[in-house]
């Protein structure tokens, strides 16, 4: 039997057919099939996702192909690494008033925020013309509700009617 890492108390792991996966600090990401494992006397709680790097870029993908400006949440999750506001030709201050609704983020820093990301993540599956599909979105949206759902090649976005404010990625 598993025990609690917290207090050595017996541990319950159940597979949840849709987890809010807020962990990565968006709000309305959804996974399929996750373990999740509580311990029943103290209540804490641990999540096993599985190749969770994949996942992130995966998260990634999707969010940079949703419709309508980034919404702060999004902007944060995208940005990797200290040089972000260098890459972006802007400052620190920027950023941080991007990421905490003071500013809206520019449609250009929008989109160069979203080349960035599609370039660093392999998206060889979707066939969109991001910068078209962007093209008079002027306001900032809320954060695109996302399901992921791990399949033999890896995670990918779960395209579905619940969805707002994502497009439909065309395959192959």
């Amino acid at each position: 039997m598993t025990r609690c890492a917290e207090c050595g108390g017996p541990v319950k792991t159940r597979r949840e057919k849709h987890y809010r996966y807020a962990e990565c600090g968006l709000p309305n990401v959804i996974v399929d099939g996750i373990e999740v494992s509580e311990c029943q006397r103290c209540g804490e709680t641990y999540t096993g996702i599985p190749a969770i790097e994949g996942l992130h870029r995966a998260i990634a993908a999707a969010v940079i192909y949703k419709k309508g400006r980034l919404a702060p949440e999004e902007i944060k999750f995208l940005r990797k690494g200290v040089d972000f506001a260098k890459r972006m030709g802007t400052t620190p201050e920027t950023v941080s008033r991007w990421e905490n609704r003071k500013a809206p983020m520019g449609s250009a820093a929008d989109r160069l925020l979203r080349l960035l990301v599609a370039k660093e993540t392999p998206v060889t599956e979707y066939h969109v013309d991001v910068l078209a599909q962007l093209a008079g979105a002027e306001r900032p949206t809320k954060p695109a509700r996302l399901k992921m759902a791990r399949g033999p090649k890896g995670w990918k976005f779960q395209p579905g009617p619940a969805l707002v404010g994502v497009s439909r990625p065309e395959t192959q």
